[in-house]
């Protein structure tokens, strides 16, 4: 083999290993990026079912919150509230609901008028507030 021919083939030989070296570079790229999507999707996917528990847990809370408000209503005005087999599960819910919104008005009424329009608060931080004598 002359030395041109044996130049020739390393240098061929060179180019091969190089094309393989960048197409399994290639390949490490691709399983890295289809890892991260799966992994993204997943997160995805947990993420949007734990907030879907967490707002049927927040309905519940509110439906059994407005349920016993509305028992402790009834309690108050001196009336029996009616046992659980009475009330039929359309009634009890836009009683609730009912509820729920009226308690949603109040608290949100009582934030805003608990906040005095007047004379800014005194700051007593660090002194003591003077004596009413």
């Amino acid at each position: 083999m002359h030395p041109e021919d044996y130049q020739r083939l390393k240098e061929a030989e060179k180019e091969h290993l190089r094309a393989l070296r960048r197409l399994k570079e290639a390949v490490r790229l691709l399983r890295q990026r289809r890892a991260i999507d799966e992994a993204l999707a997943r997160l995805e996917r947990q993420t949007e079912e734990t907030l879907t528990a967490s707002d049927k847990a927040l309905e519940r809370l509110a439906l059994e919150t407005a349920y016993q408000e509305a028992r402790l209503e009834l309690a108050l005005e001196g009336q029996r509230p009616p046992s659980d087999e009475m009330l039929d599960a359309a009634q009890t819910r836009r009683r609730a609901q009912e509820l729920l919104r009226q308690l949603q008005d109040e608290t949100s009424g009582t934030a805003r008028s608990s906040v005095p329009r007047g004379a800014p608060p005194e700051k007593t931080l660090g002194r003591l507030r003077p004596s009413k004598s």
